[in-house]
């Protein structure tokens, strides 16, 4: 995790129907849900665009490596036998055999586990677009250095305009994180970081109940829902600082208002 990490970060949130048991969870069992990349609504976040130029010992080293994944019981001579053999014959240059070894990169890259979360709690943006057009609400998480889940594998986002210049055949998960942390520069508002499991995937994890510390009201958030986040807020030891995003009078934008309660 970099030095330069903020002492909070916040995910926005929608409220309704169908997602209603699960926000619950987040108070009342510090429950929240890493997505597999393939449930990103952005068709270009997490896509594998990869170069196959490299020399033949960095093939042979990436083939080997594919070989003792894909047949274990092998012994190691028979893995160097095959993988200069596969190197020989131009197997990697073949345009099928690269589709091949793309989609199963691309097939483990959507296996990672994610959780995104920005840096801001006020971009008028993401409170529309995951906030359910300002209904839904904010959470705020203190950042404490090596603490699981938002200390070791806390990454921050990059965006650029082009995708990241990577090697099919490096290292594994530094070829993963790039791809993971690489976005367009189109996105640059959100100022997202993400946390990334890349052994346990997609699904629940637990959370220190310490980090969780905030919640924000949209400033479009029905009163009863408010009561509702304020309820299943009750029973957590540490309690929560609860305040209001407010439209400003004089520009486009919000100011938070912390309330009582």
């Amino acid at each position: 995790m970099s030095d330069k990490t903020p002492s909070a970060l916040y995910k926005y949130q929608a409220l309704n129907k169908e997602n209603r048991e699960w926000i619950r969870k987040i108070f009342t069992r510090n429950e929240i849900y890493f997505a597999s990349p393939k449930e990103f609504k952005d068709p270009f976040d997490c896509r594998v665009q990869s170069s196959f130029a490299a020399s033949d010992d960095d093939w042979e080293s990436y083939l080997e490596s594919m070989l003792k994944n894909r047949h274990p019981g092998w012994h190691y001579d028979e893995r160097q036998a095959a993988t200069k053999q596969l190197v020989r014959s131009g197997w990697h240059e073949d345009s099928g055999a690269q589709q091949k070894i793309v989609h199963d990169t691309q097939e483990a890259i959507d296996r990672t586990g994610v959780y995104c979360i920005s840096e801001v709690p006020d971009d008028i943006l993401m409170w529309s677009q995951y906030a359910d057009g300002h209904r839904g609400f904010c959470l705020q998480f203190s950042i404490v250095p090596k603490s699981f889940p938002f200390g070791e594998f806390l990454f921050k986002v990059k965006y650029t305009s082009s995708y990241p210049q990577i090697s099919i055949v490096q290292d594994r998960e530094e070829l993963t994180k790039q791809i993971l942390l690489t976005k367009s520069c189109r996105w640059e508002h959100e100022k997202e970081w993400r946390i990334i499991d890349l052994d346990k995937g997609k699904g629940v994890r637990i959370f220190p109940p310490e980090m969780l510390t905030g919640v924000i009201f949209g400033c479009e958030m029905p009163h009863e829902e408010r009561q509702l986040l304020r309820e299943w807020a009750k029973g957590r030891k540490i309690p929560l600082q609860f305040s209001q995003a407010m439209k400003k009078e004089k520009e486009f934008g919000l100011e938070m208002v912390k309330t009582i309660g």
